[in-house]
């Protein structure tokens, strides 16, 4: 394609790459629109005014696509040597950008046709997907000739991108200058990097983990909507080096449903009683840091750091042990709010995380609640405003919400007092009934807490013993504060953690320790109080809550109402491996092995086998594990995440 030379525009070596890369990250913005037209349908729904946060969001996603793309072009581009003026040189360049990004427009030109069959952005596992079709290259010319008018629209955009790329030309310098040469050669390699890494994360910022395509929720009010969102360069590029998941075959897909279903009908003899839940979700509070679940350890001398929440404990219902579903803070919100555990990956980076599922923000909603969060740390992080957007919860409150950096810890977000001071305040406006959730930030490295409150609480042998006790405290003075408000004895608190942390008793350095938190129910009058010999899990909340409360209609979830079975003392979590926790059993299944069986509670080191002695046992707990294991898998494989339609 030839260009004239006067109708090229002139430029030095950083400000073409600049001017060309943002020509191509406009054109992949702009497919958005035609993707948009090819499948409306899908899209019927929507406002003008969710267009803004779209295309917002849409840039987002935009940037990072081509930052990943280009990022050998600018390195080659950007390099300290003369030879990058070379003609030679530059048409290598040349073609590099073009087949790159010519290629990101392709796949995601491709998608417009594809999308309706899937109704989700294509990911990596599309290779997977047809990798045992003996006749893909049929199948390909097939589906070619069918969709034939997206060639068109690809082409279109191709010329769009060689003609921009060729109506800019690289101006030599006019005088080489060695020094000015290589010192802003090699400043400027430094700063294309930098920018670089901040367009592939979405910001700098310490507290934020690198976009993913769950943050894609936090820009639409439809989770339908998503997909206008992503690009799908940016999904094949996030997920190529994923481990997804293939179906399991243990069982048929009717024998599988007599051995473990999610699916939980939920019957109650009583009416539904509309009262307020919140649940509150502490940052890294294992179970070793608190006296109430440890009156044993160290012969019976160990304390504890939580005095206020062991007070607590003592009027609640409460299990013996609760178990996390994951180690990650990601891994927490979809199994409390949604019933869905992570496995070998965290639920909220699979591609899995868009498809359809009911969380208890969305059933109480339908009930007539006002739904909220609440998370001191700066609005991005850890993608939790994406998640519980997506969870269906109408109202985020962040560090912005907050809006007072006084009270800024530096690194996570607000402190817990302050912040926590602020959620009861917020939770006195709310109409009733109210479901919230709050997510606390201050117990995660550094491991500090304010300066009035140095040396105020117990160290302990690990700094964040120390941490611990004080977001204990600020626990305190958020009952103190909410107490005496009407709503406060008509709220059923669910108190848990997102997962265990650093360790120095050797319990809790094993298989179950290192997943055991705290998971209890409290309501301030009701005769809610018992300690009960058993397991729970965080999949379990979700269930028990709308047990509870009277909540009647099928559920999906892989957890279960502890309220109504107490013979279901199980409970299943991934720590290297999917384990099942039986009584007082814990069992790790290996391929072709009799796997292994311990006795947790009598053998808590985890010390001694008991697989060749309890071969019975063994075998009922391989065949819930593997159960278990195919409906997870199979149900987000196959979309399969809503129970049954009556």
């Amino acid at each position: 394609m030839h260009t004239s030379v006067h109708k090229k525009i002139l430029l030095n070596q950083y400000a073409a790459i600049v001017l060309r890369v943002s020509w191509a990250l406009f054109l992949l913005w702009l497919t958005r629109f035609v993707f948009f037209i090819f499948n409306y349908s899908s899209f019927h729904t929507l406002q003008l005014t969710d267009w803004g946060p779209i295309l917002w969001g849409g840039l987002r996603f935009d940037i990072a696509a081509i930052c990943y793309i280009n990022s050998l072009y600018i390195l080659l581009q950007a390099i300290p040597l003369r030879i990058r003026y070379y003609q030679q040189f530059q048409r290598f360049a040349r073609g590099l950008f073009i087949s790159t990004n010519g290629l990101a427009l392709f796949v995601n030109c491709v998608d417009m046709v594809y999308f309706p069959f899937t109704l989700r952005r294509t990911t990596a596992s599309v290779v997977r997907e047809f990798a045992n079709e003996d006749n893909l290259g049929a199948i390909l010319t097939t589906a070619a000739w069918h969709y034939w008018y997206f060639l068109p629209v690809f082409l279109l955009f191709l010329w769009l991108l060689v003609l921009g790329y060729n109506r800019i030309a690289v101006r030599p310098p006019m005088l080489f200058r060695p020094t000015f040469f290589y010192a802003g050669s090699v400043g400027m390699l430094l700063v294309f990097p930098f920018l670089m890494v901040g367009g592939i994360r979405g910001d700098w910022r310490y507290s934020t983990r690198p976009i993913t395509m769950s943050n894609a929720g936090q820009y639409v009010k439809n989770p339908g909507d998503i997909p206008l969102v992503l690009n799908t360069p940016f999904c094949m590029l996030r997920t190529i080096r994923q481990q997804f998941y293939k179906e399991d075959q243990f069982y048929t897909d009717k024998e599988v449903e007599t051995i473990y279903s999610p699916v939980l009908p939920l019957n109650p003899s009583q009416p539904f009683k509309a009262e307020n839940v919140v649940i509150l979700v502490l940052e890294s509070f294992g179970r070793e840091s608190i006296g109430f679940y440890n009156r044993g350890l160290n012969n019976g001398t160990y304390k504890g750091y939580t005095p206020f929440l062991d007070s607590l404990l003592s009027k609640s219902y409460v299990f013996e042990n609760g178990f996390a579903a994951g180690r990650k803070s990601i891994d927490a919100l979809p199994a409390v709010l949604a019933g869905i555990p992570s496995g070998e990956l965290p639920f909220v980076l699979t591609p899995y995380v868009s498809n359809p599922s009911k969380s208890l923000p969305q059933i109480l909603k339908e009930k007539g609640y006002h739904t909220s969060f609440f998370h001191g740390a700066p609005n991005g992080s850890m993608g939790f405003k994406a998640l519980v957007n997506l969870l269906g919860v109408e109202n985020y409150y962040g560090k912005d919400e907050y809006d007072n950096d006084q009270d800024f810890d530096g690194t996570w977000g607000i402190w817990d007092e302050p912040f926590l001071q602020f959620f009861a305040s917020r939770l006195d406006s709310f109409p009733e009934p109210f479901q919230s959730t709050l997510f606390t930030v201050s117990s995660h490295e550094p491991f500090e807490v304010p300066v009035q409150y140095r040396n105020v609480f117990p160290k302990g042998e690990h700094p964040i013993r120390e941490v611990t006790g004080y977001t204990d405290y600020a626990l305190k003075r958020f009952f103190e504060q909410i107490s005496s408000k009407p709503w406060f004895r008509r709220t059923l608190f669910v108190i848990t953690a997102d997962h265990a942390s650093i360790s120095n008793h050797p319990t809790y350095q094993t298989a179950w320790g290192n997943m055991a938190i705290p998971i209890f129910f409290y309501h301030p009058s009701d005769s809610l109080q018992a300690f009960v010999p058993g397991n729970i899990q965080q999949t379990d909340i979700m269930p028990s809550v709308l047990g509870y409360l009277g909540f009647k209609g099928s559920l999906l979830s892989f957890g279960k109402n502890v309220f109504a079975d107490k013979s279901e003392n199980w409970v299943v979590n991934y720590y290297g491996g999917f384990q099942l926790m039986q009584d007082q059993y814990l069992y790790q299944r290996k391929e072709n092995t009799a796997g292994l069986l311990f006795d947790f509670k009598k053998d808590p080191l985890l010390r001694h086998n008991l697989a060749s002695q309890e071969k019975q046992l063994v075998s009922r707990m391989d065949s819930r594990l593997k159960a278990f294991v195919q409906q997870y898998h199979n149900r987000l494989i196959r979309n399969q995440l809503l129970p049954p339609a009556r």
